[in-house]
C-alpha cells in the first residue's frame, strides 16, 4: 500500500520518515542534493499531508484519517435507536436526521455547514451528542432536541464517537488532544475532563455498559473490543481481529451482551457475544452480507444495522436479537425542514454528447455555508488533499436539495480545465448547470493510450467496489486502463478471486493483478498474472507464518515463469535525494539489489503518496548502470474507500497504435519505454532523427523537441542526459501549452530524457489529485538499450552499492539472530555485478568483510 511501510522495524527510521510524512506541503524545508550534484535543488516534502491533526503514534495518517473518521454519504448511516422505542437517528446527506418508525417520515435535526454523523442518544432522550467534521478537524456536539441549542467539545486535535452515560451526567468520548485518540470523560455540568485510557494508536467507539465500558482499540494489524470494568479497575480483551476496521460494537440495554460486525472474506457480518463468555459468538447474518454499525433497539429485542444497495448507496435494515431474516426499515418522506428545489446537472464533451465527469458541489449559507452535496446513484469522495467532497456523474443528474446558492465544480481527468458555476436553487424549481469538458490534449488523438497500473478495488472501505464501479471512475477520468491489485489482510485475501480477471466496457479495461506486500522488502506489484503468488505477505513485523527466508526475488521469478511483470510500487516519500540520507529516507530494503539483476523491472515514478522528484534520483542511478528499468504509474486508490484521490491522478500515456490495445499490449509498451508518466502535464519529446522514448539515437549533436500541456501551472522544463540536466526552461501556465526545441551533444552512451514539474507543491492542484504536477518521458538510448557511460555508471554503480550496504545493515538489524542467505545472495550478486562496473575484474568482496550487524 503506502510507501515505506517496510521499515517499521526501525522505530528511529519510521520516526524520521513519518516526521517528513506529515508536515505540511508549504513549510518542508530541507534541501535536495541532485545526481553527482547537478540536478535542480528541490524542496523535500511528502505528496500527501495529513489534512486533520497529526496523532504521534500514526506513521501513517492516511490510515486514521480513511478508516477512523467520519464519512459522507447520501443514504442513512449511524442508526442510534431512541429510548422512546418509536424513533430512530441516523445520519445521511451531511446531517443528522430523526426517523418516525411508524409513518416512516425523517425530520432533519442540525443544519450545519459540516458533515455530522455518529448519533448517540442519552438515556431520557432529550439530547442527541453526535460527530461533526469541517473537513480539516472533528469535534462533538451535544444537541438538545427541545431547544435546538448546542453544546460543542472540541481541541485543536481530533473528537470521535460520543457515548452518554447511564445518568446522563457524563460524556464518554474519544479525543487526540495529547497526540493519541484516547477515551475521555466529560461531567457535563462542570466541564471537568478525565483521560480514562492510553493505549496506543486508536480507543473509540465507546458504548457503556453497567459499571464500564466497551470500547475498540486499534493498533497496527491488532483491532480488538476491551472491557473496562471501573469497579475493579480490569481492562481486558474481549473479542480479536486483525485489520478489520469495521469492527464497532454495540451493548445490549438489559443483558451483558454485545453485538458487533467482523469481516469472513470481503463481507462483512453481524455477531452477538456474550461478554462473560467471550469464546462462544452467535452469527446473526448468512450469505453475502456488507452489514455495518450494529446497534440495539430501546427494549433489546431487535438490531438495526446498514449495508449497501446496488448502487452503492446505505440503507437500514432491522433483524431480531437472536436472528432471523432482516428487514428493510423503510424512509417515505424527507422532511428538511426547509425548502428544496431540484439542481440538474448536463455533462457533455465538445461535439455535445454526454459524458461521465467528477462532480464536487458546495453550499451556500442557507443550506449550510459550504455543505457538501451527496450523491444518490454511487459512491460520494473525499479528497484530502483540498477538502473537496465528490462523485461522478453518467451524463445527467438532478439531485433535490435545500434551496440557497450553489457552487458546482466539474473535472474530468488531468486534460480538461475545471469548469464551475454558480447555481441558484429555489423552492419546488429546477435550476440546471450545463458543463461542457473538452480537453486541451487528446491522448487517442496524439496515438497514446492512458492507464493507471496500480489500484485497488476494496481496502476494508466503507463502500464494496466491483470492476463496473471502476469502469464507471474511468470514464468519468478520461482513463482507458486500469490494474487494480488484490492483496493481503492477513487471514484475508482481498479480492483474491478476481487476479487475472479482465473486464472490458466500451474501449475501457479493468485488469487485475496482485500486490504483494513483503512491507520491510518492498512492496511489489505482479500486472498480468493470472494466478498470486504466495505467501502474499512477508518481512520482520509481519506474523511469521512458515519459513521467514524469503525474498522479492522469488516474486520476481514467479513474475517471470508466469508472464507477468514486477513493479517496485510507491518507493520515495520526498523530495529529497535518497542516496544522500540513507537513514531518513530509505529506500525499499531489496529495491536495489533486485533492479541491478532483473532483466525487466518497473519503478512506480508517479504515485499519489509519494515523490516523483525523490523517485527520480533513484531511478536515475538504475539507468546510469544500464538497467532499464520502466517508468511506471499508480495512483494508489481505493475504489471502496470515502477519503482517496481519483482514480488515474498517477498515469502512463503509453504510445501505441491499435485502436483497441489490450491490457498486455499497453503494459508490454509502458516496460519497453514508449510512454510518459504524469500526475497532469502532458509532456511529448522526441528527437529529429524519429527517435522517441523507448527508441534509440546515436551519440553526437542532436536536436531535440517537446511539447508541453498542463492544465496547472508547471514551471519548469528539463532536459537530461544521464540524470544530468543539460538545459533548464520555464514551464507553461496553466492551461496552455507550448513547444520547445534545441539542440545537445550526447555522449557514446547513456540516455536522454525531458520532465517537467512545479518547483513548489500546490495546495488545490485539481483537475489533478497530486501536490505535484510533474512529467517525464522515459529514456531515449543512446547507441543503444541499456547503453552507459563510464563516469556516470561508476558514480551510480559506488551510490547503489552504499544503498545495498545500508539496506543489509537494516535487515541484519530488523531480523536480529534470524538468517536471510536468499536475501543475502541477492545483495552480495547485485554488488559483485556493480563492482564490476567500477572496476573490471575486481574480486567480490569475502563474507569477512559484510558489514557489522547492528544492535537490536
Amino acid at each position: 500500500m503506502y510507501a515505506g511501510y517496510w521499515h517499521g522495524a526501525l522505530i528511529r527510521v519510521l520516526s524520521a520518515w513519518g516526521n517528513c510524512m506529515t508536515l505540511r506541503l508549504l513549510t518542508c524545508c530541507a534541501v535536495a542534493i541532485g545526481v553527482a550534484g547537478v540536478l535542480s535543488p528541490t524542496p523535500a516534502c511528502a505528496q500527501w499531508t495529513n489534512r486533520y491533526a497529526k496523532l504521534s503514534d500514526f506513521g501513517h495518517h492516511v490510515y486514521f484519517e480513511q478508516h477512523e473518521l467520519p464519512i459522507l454519504a447520501n443514504g442513512p448511516t449511524d442508526p442510534a435507536p431512541a429510548p422512546d422505542g418509536k424513533t430512530l437517528a441516523f445520519a445521511a446527506k451531511g446531517w443528522i436526521w430523526r426517523l418516525n418508525l411508524e409513518s416512516g417520515v425523517a425530520t432533519r435535526l442540525t443544519d450545519s455547514s459540516g458533515v455530522d454523523s455518529r448519533p448517540r442518544w442519552s438515556p431520557n432522550g432529550d439530547r442527541l451528542a453526535m460527530v461533526r467534521d469541517d473537513g480539516k478537524d472533528t469535534s462533538v456536539v451535544i444537541l438538545s432536541t427541545a431547544t435546538g441549542r448546542e453544546q460543542v467539545i472540541n481541541t485543536p486535535s481530533i473528537e470521535l464517537d460520543p457515548e452518554f452515560s447511564a445518568d446522563g451526567d457524563y460524556l464518554y468520548y474519544s479525543s487526540g488532544r495529547d497526540g493519541v485518540l484516547s477515551l475521555w470523560r466529560r461531567h457535563l455540568s462542570s466541564g471537568v475532563d478525565e483521560q480514562l485510557t492510553d493505549l496506543p494508536q486508536v480507543e473509540r467507539n465507546a458504548r457503556r455498559m453497567p459499571g464500564g465500558l466497551i470500547y475498540l482499540h486499534g493498533n497496527r494489524e491488532s483491532r480488538v473490543l476491551r472491557m473496562r470494568e471501573f469497579v475493579t479497575g480490569t481492562d481486558r480483551v474481549i473479542h480479536a481481529e486483525t485489520q478489520t476496521y469495521h469492527l464497532t460494537a454495540d451493548t445490549h440495554p438489559k443483558q451483558r451482551l454485545i453485538v458487533y460486525s467482523a469481516p469472513i472474506d470481503n463481507d462483512y457480518h453481524l455477531w452477538t457475544v456474550d461478554i462473560d463468555h467471550p469464546t462462544v459468538k452467535h452469527r446473526l447474518t448468512d450469505g453475502k452480507s456488507f452489514a455495518l454499525t450494529p446497534a440495539f433497539s430501546a427494549d433489546g429485542e431487535h438490531v438495526y444495522f446498514v449495508d449497501l444497495d446496488e448502487a452503492r448507496q446505505f440503507r437500514i435494515k432491522r433483524m431480531r436479537t437472536y436472528g432471523g431474516a432482516a428487514s428493510p426499515v423503510e424512509i417515505k418522506r424527507w422532511d428538511y425542514q426547509a425548502s428544496t428545489g431540484t439542481l440538474s446537472l448536463s455533462l457533455t464533451d465538445a461535439a455535445g454528447q454526454p459524458v461521465t465527469a467528477r462532480v464536487a458541489i458546495a453550499g451556500s449559507a442557507k443550506s449550510g455555508a459550504g455543505h457538501p452535496v451527496a450523491f444518490d446513484r454511487d459512491a460520494t469522495y473525499f479528497d484530502s488533499q483540498s477538502g473537496r467532497h465528490y462523485f461522478y456523474v453518467p451524463g445527467q443528474a438532478a439531485l433535490n436539495v435545500p434551496v440557497g446558492e450553489y457552487q458546482v465544480t466539474v473535472a474530468r481527468g488531468p486534460m480538461v480545465p475545471v469548469v464551475t458555476h454558480k447555481v441558484q436553487v429555489r423552492a419546488g424549481k429546477v435550476a440546471t448547470v450545463a458543463a461542457t469538458l473538452a480537453p486541451l490534449w487528446d491522448a487517442s488523438s496524439a496515438g497514446y493510450v492512458s492507464a493507471d497500473h496500480h489500484i485497488h478495488l476494496n481496502g476494508d472501505g466503507h463502500h464494496r467496489a466491483t470492476h463496473q464501479d471502476a469502469l464507471r471512475l474511468l470514464a468519468g477520468e478520461d482513463l482507458k486502463q486500469v490494474s487494480p491489485m488484490s492483496w493481503d489482510r492477513w487471514e484475508r485475501r482481498i479480492d483474491a478471486p478476481l487476479i487475472g480477471v479482465e473486464t472490458t466496457e466500451a474501449g475501457r479495461v479493468v485488469d487485475q493483478g496482485q500486490e504483494v506486500r513483503s512491507h520491510f522488502h518492498g512492496h511489489v506489484s505482479l500486472l498480468g498474472t493470472e494466478r498470486p503468488f504466495a505467501p502474499w505477505f512477508f518481512g520482520p513485523d509481519n506474523p511469521t507464518l512458515g519459513n521467514p527466508d524469503l525474498s522479492n526475488g522469488d516474486v520476481i521469478a514467479f513474475a517471470r515463469s508466469n508472464d507477468a511483470f514486477v513493479t517496485y510500487v510507491h518507493p520515495i516519500a520526498t523530495d529529497v535525494d535518497p542516496f544522500t540520507h540513507l537513514e531518513d529516507a530509505p529506500i525499499p530494503t531489496e529495491l536495489l539489489s533486485d533492479a541491478v539483476l532483473a532483466d525487466r523491472i518497473g519503478l512506480e515514478m508517479v504515485c499519489a503518496w509519494t515523490s516523483p522528484l525523490g523517485n527520480s534520483h533513484l531511478w536515475y542511478r538504475l539507468l546510469n548502470v544500464g538497467q532499464p528499468v520502466a517508468a511506471m504509474s499508480g495512483t494508489d486508490m481505493w475504489v471502496d474507500f470515502h477519503r482517496t484521490p481519483a482514480v488515474g491522478t498517477g498515469r502512463t500515456y503509453v504510445r501505441l497504435d491499435a485502436a483497441s490495445p489490450t491490457a498486455d499490449a499497453v503494459r508490454e509498451a509502458a516496460a519497453a519505454g514508449r510512454s510518459f508518466v504524469t500526475t497532469g502535464p502532458a509532456l511529448l519529446f522526441d528527437l529529429s532523427n524519429g527517435a522517441q522514448p523507448g527508441g534509440v539515437t546515436p551519440a553526437g549533436r542532436q536536436s531535440w523537441r517537446v511539447e508541453l500541456t498542463s492544465t496547472v501551472a508547471v514551471d519548469v522544463l528539463e532536459i537530461l542526459v544521464n540524470g544530468a540536466v543539460v538545459q533548464r526552461l520555464s514551464g507553461v501556465e496553466a492551461g496552455k501549452s507550448r513547444t520547445y526545441t534545441g539542440e545537445t551533444t550526447l555522449p557514446q552512451g547513456g540516455w536522454i530524457a525531458a520532465r517537467a514539474y512545479a518547483s513548489a507543491p500546490v495546495a488545490d492542484a485539481w483537475p489533478t489529485m497530486h501536490a505535484r504536477p510533474f512529467a517525464h518521458s522515459s529514456p531515449i538510448w543512446i547507441s543503444r538499450v541499456g547503453s552507459t557511460e563510464a563516469h556516470a555508471r561508476a558514480a551510480a554503480a559506488k551510490d547503489l552499492i552504499r544503498g545495498i550496504d545500508f539496506a543489509e545493515r537494516r535487515a541484519r538489524a530488523s531480523y536480529g539472530e534470524v538468517e536471510m542467505p536468499r536475501m543475502q545472495a541477492r545483495f552480495d550478486q547485485a554488488r559483485a555485478k556493480l563492482r564490476e562496473m567500477i572496476q573490471p575484474g575486481s574480486p567480490p568482496r569475502a563474507s569477512n568483510e559484510a558489514p557489522p550487524r547492528q544492535p537490536q
